[in-house]
């Protein structure tokens, strides 16, 4: 008897895979779309997943799963569908946020979506909310794909049904005639948290600012904030491989970062690092941290990175690493991770941080044609931490 329950749980636990969606056409929905609405609809759309952490702790976000469920569906309803990116075009823009449950008693996903419609010019055209489930195991991500996709298509019909074969001839038309303007995306994003953070530091004083790449990668949206005050981004370069990006923005900064041609990391320096370390905890203001380079060598094979010991935490990422007479000697990029150390070596090391060395800021910013002064600062660290704090700003990023 034990047995048989043993091999119930572990049933209900993993569940029948779940048969994989392969086209739209395949998912069935309660509504149906009216009859004298013609698909595809002539339009691009474009689908928005808000990533915001729910509140309940047990549900669960699956960003990838709902976008590629969404972008499917789309596919089948519209002239075509993409993720939204800064440059994306469309018409219509389907902005989601979902939360996913399992049911350990039924062995059921559920899938709540939250749905808003907007046009070009951030107008909302439509609201619902909608429910789907689907029969899967806790780890059958095949379900959880199904469950959304029929919730999404469900949201897609209702809207074209509201909308209605007219209003849909008109916006067509309106589409296929109109500029193309940028849309506004901060009307989408008015009412959303960032959900995700970093630092970044002025190079010279037109408003251009250096930042580690990973803080940037994916955003729809780049805003930047120097005490409270906030300042639209416009990411000019970025590069996955040497983790830097360089990012334009309009602020009036007086004050900037010195990277000069013959500073370099040297072993045992003092060096501090300004950031925005927590941002959903800490204050708007950057805090500071002291050290000193402990290694002029990053991890095993890594080129142009070196170690520093001055504590930093998520948000640091992207900040000046300074020596105490102001002069750039690295950017900071990434920390050792406790887990990885712990499952290797049975240990955690504290204040391994890594930095990108000042000489692969220099060649991407020369390659980019970034001008920045080239200038060697002799200042004490009272002066060094003053400025510093003057040109670190916050990097706020909407994926």
């Amino acid at each position: 008897m034990r047995a048989l329950i043993v091999f119930l749980m572990l049933g209900a636990l993993l569940g029948c895979e779940a048969t994989a969606v392969r086209s739209s056409a395949e998912v069935m929905t309660k509504n149906s779309l009216n009859q004298n609405i013609t698909t595809p609809v002539a339009v691009p759309v474009a689908i928005y997943v808000d990533k915001s952490r729910p509140e309940n702790k047990r549900a669960i976000n699956f960003y990838a799963k709902l976008e590629e469920a969404a972008e499917l569906v789309a596919d089948g309803l519209f002239q075509s569908a993409e993720i939204l990116t800064p440059n994306s075009d469309f018409k219509y823009l389907f902005s989601m946020g979902a939360i996913s449950t399992w049911n350990q008693a039924w062995g059921v996903w559920s899938a709540e979506l939250t749905v808003k419609v907007l046009d070009r010019s951030g107008e909302v055209l439509f609201t619902g909310n909608f429910k789907s489930s689907e029969n899967g195991g806790l780890y059958d991500f095949d379900a959880i794909h199904n469950s959304q996709a029929e919730a999404a298509k469900e949201a897609m019909i209702a809207f074209l049904n509201q909308q209605g074969q007219e209003q849909i001839t008109l916006a067509v038309q309106e589409y296929q005639s109109a500029p193309k303007d940028q849309f506004p995306i901060k009307a989408l994003l008015k009412d959303l948290p960032p959900t995700g953070s970093g630092t970044g530091f002025f190079v010279d004083n037109n408003g251009m600012v250096l930042s580690a790449a990973h803080v940037v990668n994916d955003c729809v949206h780049v805003e930047l904030q120097h005490k409270g005050e906030l300042v639209k981004g416009e990411v000019q370069y970025s590069s996955s491989l040497l983790d830097l990006a360089v990012i334009k923005t309009d602020f009036n900064n007086t004050t900037y970062a010195a990277i000069a041609e013959d500073t370099k990391p040297v072993l045992g320096k003092q060096v501090f690092v300004t950031g925005y370390p927590l941002a959903d905890i800490l204050s708007e203001y950057p805090s500071l941290t002291v050290g000193n380079i402990s290694s002029i060598g990053g991890l095993k094979g890594a080129k142009g990175v070196f170690q520093f010991s001055a504590p930093v935490q998520p948000g640091n990422s992207g900040g000046a690493i300074v020596d105490y007479q102001g002069n750039v000697v690295g950017l900071v990029s990434s920390s050792l991770n406790q887990a990885m150390m712990l499952k290797k070596a049975g240990t955690v090391s504290q204040n391994v941080n890594f930095g990108i060395n000042p000489q692969v800021i220099r060649k991407f910013l020369h390659n980019h044609h970034v001008a920045f002064p080239n200038e060697t600062r002799h200042d004490n660290f009272e002066k060094a931490s003053a400025d510093a704090v003057e040109y670190t700003i916050q990097v706020l990023c909407y994926r």
